[in-house]
C-alpha cells in the first residue's frame, strides 16, 4: 500500500483545523450546559415551590386531623372513666356475691363432709363384716377341704377292701 505524503505545513494546517473545530464544538457544548443548567435550575425552584406549597397543605391537614384527635381523645377518656367507675361498681356487687356464694359453698361442703364421714364409717362397717365373712369362707373353705380329703381316703380305702385295683 502506498501511503500519501503529506507535508509538516499541511499537517500542522490540519491540525490547527481540527483544534478549532474541537474548541467550537466544546464551546457550543458549554453553552449548551450552562442552558441546562438555568433549565435545571428553574425546574428545581419549580419543584421546591410544589413542595413547599404541598407540605403545608400536609400541615394543615395534620393540625386538623391532631386537633380532631385530640377532641376523640377526651371523648375517649371521658367515655373510660363513666366505664370504669361502672365496671369498678359492678366488680364491687360481684365481690359481695361471691363471698355469700362462699359462705353457702362453705356451708355445702360441710354438710358433704359430714356425709363423707358416714360413709367412711359405715364402709369401716362394712369392710369388718367383709373381713369377718372372708374368714368364717376361709375356715368353711379349709373345713370342706379336709373332710373332702377324708371321704376321698376313706372312699379309696373302701374301694381297696373290696378288692379294687389302683390302675398301674
Amino acid at each position: 500500500m502506498a501511503e500519501d505524503y503529506v507535508s509538516r505545513d499541511q499537517h500542522r494546517a490540519d491540525l490547527a483545523e481540527l483544534r478549532g473545530e474541537v474548541k467550537e464544538e466544546i464551546a457550543g457544548l458549554r453553552q449548551e450546559m450552562t442552558a441546562m443548567r438555568g433549565e435545571l435550575k428553574e425546574e428545581i425552584a419549580g419543584v421546591r415551590q410544589e413542595l413547599k406549597e404541598e407540605i403545608a397543605g400536609v400541615r394543615q391537614e395534620l393540625k386538623e386531623e391532631m386537633a380532631g384527635m385530640r377532641q376523640e381523645m377526651t371523648a375517649l377518656t371521658k367515655t373510660m372513666e363513666a366505664t370504669q367507675q361502672t365496671m369498678l361498681l359492678r366488680f364491687e356487687q360481684v365481690d359481695q356475691q361471691r363471698q355469700e356464694d362462699r359462705q353457702v359453698m362453705m356451708q355445702y361442703f360441710q354438710q358433704v363432709d359430714q356425709r363423707f364421714n358416714q360413709v367412711d364409717q359405715r364402709m369401716a362397717q362394712h369392710e369388718t363384716r367383709l373381713m369377718s365373712l372372708e374368714n368364717w369362707m376361709r375356715t368353711t373353705f379349709v373345713t370342706v377341704a379336709i373332710v373332702a380329703v377324708g371321704v376321698a381316703a376313706q372312699l379309696f380305702y373302701t374301694l381297696l377292701r373290696f378288692g379294687l385295683k389302683p390302675p398301674p
